[in-house]
């Protein structure tokens, strides 16, 4: 009788684990065939106009660099190397990446179960998407800590591998790449067109849209030069917006 639970316990154990490796398989498709492309853009991108650079920089770049956003800015850094100080090079990484900060709230005492090398894993690892599928995630426990780990590999591994592919293609294209670099605004206007499918999400981007806009528009106005350096008064604005709306949605919910 034990012997049969035994095995039955391990069947349904099997069984929810070849489902986490489905589900989170299923899940990151979009993310891989996104970075597969992206991460290729970027790769063709580099050998193209960093002069020296191959393969092999891409393979020692990506597994270490903190986003893709900051890589395909990175290659016009390192294009015109002279240009940028060590301290520009800090500020610019900051305004880029000081969205993780963002991202990492809601998940800070789910992280702080999880033994520290899964963490810091996970929290290397928490790019754009990757946030996108995990923050909507309904499992719990075990299984989603297993889900959240089969993520973010299976999206860090494609952005790695799009990253190499490209350098390894674009070291033989004979033809100019100008304008490759807009793979990445596609892709986050494929996800902001997907999120913007539910209501709850189209205030929030219709904020992030207008925000935007008025600032540059200003910023044309007043001072041409900065117009397009603008990213970060944008983020402030569109912030102070949508935290200033949210007392309000809180509470009509709670007079609901």
């Amino acid at each position: 009788m034990e012997q049969n639970l035994s095995e039955a316990d391990t069947t349904a154990c099997n069984g929810k684990a070849s489902s986490v490796l489905r589900d989170a398989f299923l899940a990151a498709m979009p993310v891989i065939l996104g970075y597969l492309t992206m991460g290729t853009a970027f790769g063709v991108l580099l050998v193209q106009q960093v002069p020296n650079s191959n393969a092999l920089w891409a393979l020692g770049f990506s597994p270490f660099a903190l986003s893709g956003s900051m890589q395909f800015a990175s290659v016009e850094m390192l294009k015109n190397a002279s240009m940028y100080s060590l301290f520009m090079t800090l500020v610019l990484a900051l305004l880029i990446n000081i969205r993780y900060c963002v991202y990492g709230l809601p998940f800070l005492r789910l992280f702080r179960c999880y033994p520290w090398y899964l963490r810091y894993y996970l929290i290397f690892n928490l790019t754009d998407e990757t946030y996108a599928i995990e923050v909507s995630s309904k499992r719990h426990g075990k299984q989603q800590r297993n889900f959240f780990i089969l993520v973010s590999t299976f999206d860090y591994l494609s952005w790695i591998g799009g990253t190499v592919l490209g350098a390894l293609i674009g070291s033989h294209l004979p033809f100019p790449t100008d304008g490759i670099d807009f793979a990445m605004v596609a892709l986050f206007v494929v996800i902001l067109v997907d999120l913007c499918r539910e209501k709850a999400n189209r205030f929030p981007a219709l904020v992030g849209a207008l925000s935007t806009a008025l600032v540059i528009a200003l910023a044309m106005l007043l001072c041409p030069q900065f117009a397009n350096k603008s990213l970060l008064v944008a983020m402030m604005l569109m912030t102070a917006i949508l935290l200033a709306k949210r007392p309000k949605d809180a509470k009509g919910g709670d007079a609901q």
